[in-house]
């Protein structure tokens, strides 16, 4: 469903866009990903051939797009991969906690496209807890050189397809202390408290509004801001509400404020605490030995935005998407037009070369003792199923690139994609057909659908009034639908 709304909206969209007064152009890379997502899995793009070693029958596997903005299938493959990267090779057997900061609205569009400036706010998010953990540990009397370490997925969106930037942040519950001539040594902490957060989530106030009041936009950012004026309009009306065009195009109200000298967390809820909009919770929590739960944690941190199962199509044209839990004022569900639907697509596209996962302290890649924390990778035999042995051919690289498509199939969901439909024996890849004459030929041999889908063509506007020539008052079109669409 996801794929029919944009190839029946995407060309409308630009047409709408470009006979709009004055209107900039999308951004290269968001073009790219559109039409990108509209050629994944389709086989008359190029596939892979496979076949059996036992029987000799053959299948076509389509080539994905390979994007990370909304495509659910290759986000999905490039969740669990790092789900799977993050047990076997990153994340040692410690206990692990869940932190959640989310930021105030007026910063979200803004983290969304300047890759600068969520890295000055993950970064004193970060320090804020790490500094707690080791004042905790000091206050147990370990001492030495502190140091703890985590994981962190910047999610730039919510259930209604809003880019609303957060963070989620696997921090290692403890901290490491590294004794002269031994392996480091870990010692846990425990659980913090209600005001525990609430101190966190203070000092991550006080620490992300002092940079922010002296960071400045680099050249690049501003040159970007310039280039991608409306990419950046529709981000902010997306996570504000507020209309993307008009004199003030997706900008709020300046506003004149300092830093409170003493600003007051507020208690939200168990381990859940917030400081001027900046909300911090700290309650979810795995403990050492519970790996396929911290599997489990990683592919709901790298999930895709919007889940294809809960995307329909209404009586009236408009795309229905299902929340997978109510809000608390009872919304089930949004209803988005083709064009609205298209603008939240878009505003999710993340910009080219800027990271959305990050390694702290201990885990980040250049730290001394890494190695000495970090799992030692186990065989290749074991490591695409933690719970029980692979099929035979089911098989993990060795190196630390990423897992084939048929290791991660089998891990997330016991399902062997090598075994052969008709005599249960081994496939193979054989052969990748990319040119234009032989992917026909190979198809229509195979009994398989060659044609490629085109773009559905943009539609016109709609005629409201079509006046006759007997000088009657005219066809009333239908009127449009109303701005809040309700069920």
């Amino acid at each position: 469903m996801l794929w029919k709304a944009v190839q029946a909206n995407w060309k409308t969209f630009l047409a709408e866009l470009e006979a709009a007064a004055e209107a900039p152009a999308l951004p290269g890379f968001v073009v790219a990903e559109v039409e990108a997502f509209l050629k994944c899995g389709i086989l008359g793009h190029g596939f892979l051939r496979c076949r059996c070693k036992q029987c000799g029958w053959c299948r076509a596997v389509a080539l994905s797009c390979q994007r990370r903005g909304f495509c659910p299938s290759c986000i999905g493959r490039r969740m669990s991969d790092t789900a799977a990267r993050w047990v076997d090779r990153v994340i040692p057997s410690t206990p692990v906690r869940q932190w959640v900061l989310t930021v105030p609205h007026g910063l979200r569009a803004k983290l969304a496209f300047d890759p600068k400036l969520a890295t000055l706010v993950l970064r004193g998010f970060v320090a804020a807890a790490s500094q707690w953990l080791r004042r905790r540990a000091r206050r147990l009397g370990i001492r030495g050189t502190l140091k703890t370490g985590g994981v962190t997925v910047i999610q730039r969106f919510n259930s209604a397809l809003d880019v609303s930037v957060h963070f989620h942040t696997l921090m290692i519950d403890g901290v490491y202390t590294f004794p002269v001539g031994r392996a480091p040594v870990f010692h846990p902490t425990p659980a913090p408290t209600d005001e525990d957060v609430a101190a966190v989530a203070a000092a991550v106030f006080r620490k992300v509004e002092r940079a922010l009041g002296r960071f400045a936009p680099s050249a690049q950012q501003r040159r970007f801001a310039e280039d991608a004026s409306l990419l950046l309009a529709i981000g902010e009306a997306s996570s504000r509400g507020v209309g993307a065009t008009g004199p003030r195009r997706g900008r709020r109200a300046v506003r004149v404020r300092g830093l409170p000298p003493d600003a007051e967390a507020f208690v939200m809820g168990k381990l859940c605490a917030q400081v001027e909009g900046y909300n911090l919770q700290a309650a979810t929590r795995l403990a050492a030995n519970d790996r396929e739960g911290l599997e489990r944690m990683g592919r709901y941190l790298a999930r895709p935005p919007i889940a294809t199962d809960r995307l329909s199509r209404r009586p009236d044209g408009n795309f229905e998407l299902l929340f997978k839990r109510p809000w608390r004022d009872g919304t089930t569900a949004m209803i988005f037009t083709g064009h609205e639907l298209m603008e939240r697509l878009c505003a999710l596209v993340p910009r080219p070369r800027a990271h959305l996962v990050r390694y702290h302290g201990v885990l980040a890649p250049a730290f001394a003792a890494r190695a000495q924390i970090v799992p030692t990778p186990i065989p290749d035999a074991e490591a695409t199923a933690p719970r029980s042995p692979p099929p035979e051919g089911v098989d993990a690289p060795r190196g630390p690139g990423r897992l084939p498509w048929a290791s991660l199939l089998w891990r997330v969901f016991r399902k062997d994609a090598l075994q052969c439909e008709r005599c249960d024996g081994r496939m193979e890849i054989v052969a990748a057909v990319l040119r234009a004459g032989a992917i026909t030929r190979v198809l229509d041999h195979m009994g398989l659908p060659s044609a490629v889908p085109g773009f559905h063509p943009a539609r016109p506007p709609p005629q409201l009034d079509l006046p006759f020539d007997d000088g009657g008052s005219g066809f009333e079109a239908d009127p449009p639908a109303p701005d809040d669409y309700t069920t």
